[in-house]
């Protein structure tokens, strides 16, 4: 199965769990109204919307033309960034409506006690399906040497709604445990503002990074990461030997498509372009056993 089959059939299996949670999400918000389920529940309706987008710029960015000879994967970490900005904007946006409730509440003391008794099942629900899609994203990713930004977007948005179940969840069943004219009952008309900014400041660094990949990827800038970087290299020097050496090895990243510019010292005078070419020729089958998409240029230094 191909890189872009293993991705595809991950979005595929996403989107019919998403569709589940995203319902469920939907109804038990409008049964409560309690605002941290509202960004839990959108969150998830993000995810499925987006989801079908992925599946369909996955199977897209890979069909090349005249006009663009390497595919169209550009689209890839665009779809990353523009995942990661909705999400910021959504937590900002849960942050602001459940500040003005808690300024209603403390300020004029208006505000109605939240409903939480359907709100503890339905979490451990939720934690157990959210974090299984995220493991199978995540998996799926290390299948294809991690090489998708789309499913590394989707494994990380979906850990941030695992975690914001677990936290409402949590905190539902503490608010409970608290007497109504205690010192601490202003949680059971609060409670959802106090979860809502911990998972918010919790959980916003995610979005934040992938956003930064995303554009590094659409910027053309430089792939960091040690672990491809020791693979691609080790790969080169094998097949290099004692003939070429190897100065440096540059690996731009956008999406699926990795560009690779090698730097290069010839020590045997008698090494040739034809022998230089069927040593390329035998890095890029070895290299494409784990990345599909792979473009190599030889630079002499």
């Amino acid at each position: 199965m191909t890189q872009k089959k293993i991705e595809q059939r991950a979005f595929m299996v996403g989107l019919a769990m998403n569709l589940l949670m995203g319902s469920l999400e939907i109804v038990v918000y409008y049964i409560t109204q309690i605002q941290a389920l509202f960004v839990d529940s959108y969150f998830t309706i993000i995810t499925l919307v987006s989801g079908i987008a992925a599946i369909t710029i996955s199977k897209y960015s890979a069909r090349t033309s005249e006009r663009f000879p390497n595919g169209h994967f550009m689209f890839e970490p665009m779809y990353a960034a523009f995942k990661s900005m909705m999400t910021l904007i959504l937590l900002t946006a849960s942050t602001i409506q459940v500040s003005q409730k808690a300024y209603q509440y403390f300020v004029y003391h208006k505000g109605d006690a939240l409903n939480l008794t359907p709100i503890i099942p339905y979490e451990i629900i939720m934690v157990i399906l959210c974090l299984t899609i995220s493991l199978f994203y995540s998996r799926q990713n290390r299948k294809i040497g991690r090489a998708s930004t789309m499913l590394s977007a989707e494994s990380k948005s979906t850990r941030i709604d695992s975690i914001m179940c677990g936290g409402i969840g949590l905190a539902a069943f503490l608010v409970l445990l608290i007497p109504k004219n205690s010192i601490l009952g202003f949680l059971l008309y609060t409670g959802d503002f106090f979860v809502t900014v911990i998972l918010v400041l919790f959980s916003i660094t995610t979005p934040v990074k992938v956003l930064k990949n995303a554009f590094i990827e659409i910027c053309g800038g430089r792939l960091i990461d040690e672990n491809i970087q020791n693979e691609f290299e080790a790969c080169l020097r094998k097949h290099f030997g004692k003939e070429v050496i190897l100065t440096g090895c540059h690996i731009y990243k956008t999406g699926m498509y990795f560009s690779v510019k090698v730097m290069i010292d010839i020590v045997d005078d008698e090494i040739g372009t034809g022998l230089l070419r069927d040593k390329k020729v035998r890095i890029l089958e070895e290299l494409k056993a784990c990345y599909e998409f792979v473009h190599l240029e030889f630079v002499y230094a």
